[in-house]
């Protein structure tokens, strides 16, 4: 009789058991189809959406790949497509310097200059890299009004060794005192790149393989030495690309002469490979979790406030949700994503490569799939027919185009940042005109706004009407003197006015 009590016991939790297992692949499969319709909805609307992954309690439960991997010659993405991942790459970075950390080489507190002796600023820390609290200035920036091209018929790739010598050269002022505010800092990890390279005695490729990609079994990612041209040691590797202005031709937009640097970006990538790393932190096997939890606990600037960025992760700090990580990266035609609920080892990663403006939308269509929530579609972009019109036929036809939809909110989408991003695509395009339109349009349609006074300034200035870009540079830096951009032009152009 006993043993027959112990048998009913055993087929009870058993179909227990099982009917729970059922239960969580039902919800589980119906998830999976969420994730197809509204992929395949995106797809139907013209949108390249690239590779996805989404993974739940350590397990993946869904992968798509779609789109191009390069444009010259077409070819199509795949699982094993690598992915530059920009700014994503910033969270390998942190745990480079969290190595350094853990083998006794380095401390947070340390000041930069006691490492990089040529490096100008006395108090800043090493913490504060990591924190984007430096007040470092943008070394894109430095390099656009100072780097002088010998030969301007080559394409120039720079990376770390030649911007620092450039930035130890022109030793520009801070943007603001150590640890006051919190700036996003890409020059930060630029030298805390550099920092590693120093203090291990390699490249910071090597480092990164040794120490972090190696040990997680990660084969198919590394810190890119990049060159224009297709390279047959990556043939995985994936190019960016983007929607001509004229919305039907594609071109590349893969290049930009800091393509080398390394510690804010450029690092390649694969969906697999991702999904290994954010694994690999929930878990706790690249370091230990000490160390991990320094890195997750937000900077404290010096009036004692927090930020939400730790060593290379933005920081969930709802207290109701999971505990979890994240960033996104944006560089040439590359927009990336890498989520991570350390608590629950569930999560996603997204990543593109054709300059898409519909990034936003991905996100929160896997985001509301995954909370069980509905999604929304993306809007079109007014922006994008207004520059299909004035490529094809003429800015009149633009305009009235614009006009009749701005109103249709649930189908269209425009703003003031768009319409400033067409005005410069277009000056690109030599279509002086149309950019003045536009601009002129920008303004009457947000006047209180300050910076499309600039952006009219600019392209006044280049129709030789100097007496007028003055009048709007001025304006934009009354309006907002924050501004300083506009404030530094017209100074420049007031002096050159004089007789």
């Amino acid at each position: 009789m006993r043993s027959i009590t112990q048998f009913a016991i055993v087929c009870f939790f058993t179909a227990c058991f099982f009917c729970c297992k059922t239960d969580s692949n039902t919800k589980v499969n119906s998830e999976v189809n969420n994730y197809d319709a509204f992929i395949s909805k995106l797809k139907a609307k013209g949108i390249a959406i690239g590779n996805i992954l989404v993974y739940k309690d350590g397990a993946i439960i869904y992968q798509s790949s779609n789109g191009l991997r390069s444009i010259d010659p077409i070819d199509s993405l795949n699982l094993n497509s690598q992915f530059r991942l920009a700014s994503v790459s910033k969270q390998f970075t942190g745990m480079a310097i969290m190595k350094l950390k853990e083998a006794g080489k380095l401390e947070y507190d340390q000041k930069v200059n006691t490492i990089l002796t040529d490096f100008p600023y006395d108090h800043i820390t090493v913490r504060q890299l990591l924190h984007h609290t430096s007040g470092l200035t943008d070394y894109e920036r430095l390099i656009a009004e100072n780097f002088v091209k010998e030969d301007s018929t080559k394409k120039y790739i720079l990376g770390n060794n030649e911007i620092l010598t450039e930035f130890y050269r022109v030793n520009p002022e801070l943007d603001f005192q150590p640890g006051d505010k919190w700036e996003y800092s890409n020059t930060g990890y630029l030298v805390l790149a550099s920092i590693v390279e120093k203090i291990s005695g390699q490249h910071f490729k090597a480092f990164l393989k040794e120490q972090i990609t190696d040990p997680v079994g990660m084969t198919n990612t590394t810190l890119y030495s990049y060159q224009i041209e297709a390279d047959s040691t990556m043939p995985n590797r994936v190019f960016g690309y983007q929607l001509a202005l004229n919305q039907n031709d594609l071109v590349s937009n893969d290049y930009h002469i800091v393509n080398d640097v390394r510690g804010d970006g450029g690092i390649y990538s694969t969906l697999e490979d991702l999904y290994k790393w954010n694994m690999a932190l929930a878990n706790h096997t690249i370091i230990p979790k000490a160390y991990l939890d320094d890195a997750w606990t937000p900077g404290i600037l010096n009036n004692g406030d927090l930020t939400n960025y730790g060593f290379g992760w933005f920081l969930e700090q709802d207290p109701s949700k999971p505990k979890t990580v994240f960033h996104s990266g944006g560089w040439v035609g590359f927009v990336t994503f890498l989520y991570n609920e350390l608590d629950t080892k569930s999560g996603f990663i997204i990543l593109t490569n054709n300059t898409t403006n519909d990034f936003g939308t991905i996100i929160n269509g896997i985001s509301n799939i995954r909370a069980g929530q509905p999604y929304e579609m993306p809007k079109t972009a007014l922006a994008a027919g207004m520059a299909k019109r004035i490529l094809t036929e003429d800015s009149n036809t633009a305009m009235r185009y614009y006009h009749a939809h701005k109103m249709d909110t649930l189908n269209y989408s425009v703003s003031e940042g768009d319409l400033n991003v067409l005005g410069y695509q277009l000056l690109n395009e030599d279509e002086l005109d149309a950019a003045l339109a536009i601009f002129k349009l920008n303004i009457e349609e947000h006047p209180t706004s300050a910076n499309p006074y600039d952006s009219y300034g600019d392209a006044l200035l280049l129709k030789g009407d100097s007496i007028h870009a003055l009048k709007n540079f001025k304006k934009c830096f009354e309006m907002d003197s924050t501004l300083t951009y506009a404030k530094d032009k017209s100074e420049k152009l007031e002096a050159a006015l004089q007789p």
